[in-house]
């Protein structure tokens, strides 16, 4: 069912049939089929033994369910590729954080430091002047920053603004 499954999939055919890329083929698919390994909040689409050894350590919720490959599964050749899903923890809090970086822009370093560090060691280390930052750009002061770093809150953060593209007669 699996090589069957991986066999229909259009990106294997396109690499299978591709000459740059030597290390699939027909022979290479039969032997180690591409697989999507399915958890609550993501999946990873790859070998059944890469995925399960490089998402073992992952909390990604329940899982991991082995299912095989759809025909539409875009993935990378050459690696596992990961997919988080649309509402996944994981992904809220990455996005967060990119937002948040984005918006403290000169100060975006704070995020990481936030992020590593415990939230004693962050606060003690913190200046005023990136703390009064915090406040004037995020609305909130810097231990409630310190938990948004760490997903264990989500703010309210404004929109980002996007510039669409206008038609204009000729």
């Amino acid at each position: 069912m699996l090589v069957s499954a991986c066999f229909q999939n259009r990106y294997v055919q396109e690499y299978i049939a591709n000459p740059s890329i030597p290390q699939w083929s027909v022979q290479s698919v039969l032997q180690n089929p591409t697989v999507r390994i399915e958890y609550e909040q993501a999946v990873a689409i790859g070998g059944i033994g890469e995925c399960l050894a490089a998402t073992s350590g992952k909390s990604w919720g329940n899982g991991p369910q082995v299912l095989p490959l759809n025909v539409d599964d875009w993935f990378f050749p050459d690696r596992i590729t990961y997919r988080f899903k649309e509402g996944s923890l994981y992904n809220r809090r990455f996005n967060q954080r990119r937002r948040l970086k984005k918006l403290l822009s000169k100060n975006r370093k704070l995020v990481g430091d936030a992020k590593s560090s415990t939230k004693g060691d962050f606060l003690k280390y913190l200046t005023a002047d990136e703390a009064k930052a915090i406040r004037r750009i995020l609305g909130v002061g810097p231990g409630e920053f310190w938990r948004a770093a760490h997903g264990a809150v989500f703010l309210a953060l404004p929109p980002e603004l996007k510039q669409g593209e206008l038609e204009f007669p000729l």
